[in-house]
């Protein structure tokens, strides 16, 4: 018998890069043909290993420091200068995990590399070995395409006239020479950690993705015409919720439900959205309003009349059960709310949010978040009324709900644990 195909999956251990990998993994962990090995840093030990997976710590002691990437204590949005300190704190650690990872993969050769795209460097470093390199995209709207709206410009939306062309070309041309003028500015810290002197292939593509596949959790009927390369894959959005249990909220059958999440991030904006709902809850006494703070290591409970804060609610297992959602555009509560037929309102936060809420705008998938409690309250009444339009492009409830269900339909026929084993069998 010959031995297991040896698989390393390398990730950031955030809940919205991490278990969407495991799940796409899922059928892989227990084929006795492979040998999977998750190597995340600390706070992603637990997830992996409940998930069935050889877990082995990155960057010991130094997975405070990773999470802070993620939790910045401000918006970082398009401003180019918070995004460049995030770029030179996350500098400071790739050259440490590179060296772990080189040693690693010296007496421990994988026949097969599976990089997040939050890491790509451990990516290049894998194709420098000559090892085969594969990466992992929880976000689509993350990958550079020569077509279509750009990404982290705020959420543009597709038009059909020429003079929207021309402006998705001007934004397209900004984000690349932002891209081409960082690697520049940074050329000695990025050609320390492998990255080579052009940022872009001779076909257009970004250096820090596979050449040779990329794998996209999401679906394609989702995201706009972009023109897509033929080594792009959508396997399907992924949702794992590997042994958490988190909190066990009551649902009362003669009142609504309605959750909001903000997902594990952006804590900044999780304390804003406390104080804005907790008004709307005031004014709507007939909803019951659910807070999670996404912390999936506690399990905290405060209630106060009709709004009550969970630490940590699990979309797989409560998301059906609510009559509406309020959430941040989060690759992950998006698809969850697809997949239950939810009406959801958008409110984006940071990073490339916006773009995920535009496409679910663009598809009439959600309402946009008005900014007021009265505003909010005003289109929850409007949802309490099916048929009535938003005020939103005239997107009614009921023309929600009709699109929510062809999504979910399309949801169907994606099957990216079974389609994973069968590009790991072409090996």
């Amino acid at each position: 018998m010959s031995s297991p195909r040896r698989i390393d999956l390398v990730s950031p251990p955030f809940a919205g890069h991490l278990f969407p990998a495991l799940g796409m993994l899922e059928r892989v962990i227990s084929d006795d043909r492979f040998a999977l090995t998750c190597l995340t840093t600390a706070s992603g030990l637990p997830a992996a290993r409940r998930a069935g997976v050889t877990a082995v710590e990155l960057l010991r002691g130094a997975d405070q420091a990773v999470l802070d990437l993620a939790n910045q204590p401000s918006r970082v949005g398009s401003n180019p200068l918070r995004m460049l300190g995030q770029f030179t704190d996350q500098l400071r650690l790739m050259e440490r995990l590179l060296i772990e990872l080189e040693e690693r993969w010296r007496s421990l050769r994988p026949d097969l590399v599976i990089v997040d795209f939050a890491v790509p460097f451990a990516g290049l470093l894998a194709r420098r070995m000559g090892l085969r390199w594969w990466t992992s995209m929880s976000a689509p709207s993350a990958f550079e395409t020569d077509r279509g709206p750009p990404t982290y410009l705020g959420g543009w939306l597709p038009h059909e006239h020429p003079l929207f062309a021309l402006r998705d070309w001007l934004g397209r041309r900004f984000v690349s020479t932002f891209k081409r003028s960082v690697a520049f500015a940074f050329r000695r810290a990025l050609g320390r950690l492998g990255v080579p002197p052009r940022v872009y292939r001779a076909d257009g593509t970004e250096v820090l993705y596979s050449p040779e596949r990329v794998l996209m959790l999401g679906m394609r009927e989702l995201e706009f015409d972009r023109g897509w390369p033929a080594h792009v894959e959508f396997l399907g959005p992924v949702w794992l919720d590997p042994g958490i249990a988190g909190c066990e909220p009551e649902f009362v059958p003669e009142r609504r439900h309605c959750l909001i999440s903000l997902g594990t991030h952006v804590p900044w904006a999780k304390r804003k959205a406390v104080a804005l709902f907790q008004q709307v809850a005031d004014r709507m006494e007939n909803w019951t309003f659910d807070f999670s703070w996404g912390r999936a290591d506690s399990h905290e409970t405060h209630r106060r009349g009709n709004w009550r804060e969970f630490s940590f609610v699990s979309y797989e297992r409560f998301m059906p059960r609510y009559d509406l959602v309020v959430h941040h555009a989060g690759i992950g509560v998006s698809y969850a709310a697809i997949q239950a037929g939810l009406p959801a309102l958008v409110w984006p936060q940071d990073f490339d949010q916006f773009d995920h809420a535009a496409r679910l705008r663009h598809h009439q998938l959600a309402w946009r978040c008005p900014r007021t409690a009265s505003a909010i309250a005003r289109r929850f009444a409007e949802w309490e009324q099916p048929a009535g339009a938003s005020g939103e492009y005239g997107l009614s409830a009921e023309k929600m709900r009709s699109a929510l269900e062809t999504f979910r339909v399309g949801l169907g026929r994606y099957q990216p644990a079974r389609r994973m084993v069968e590009l790991l069998e072409e090996l």
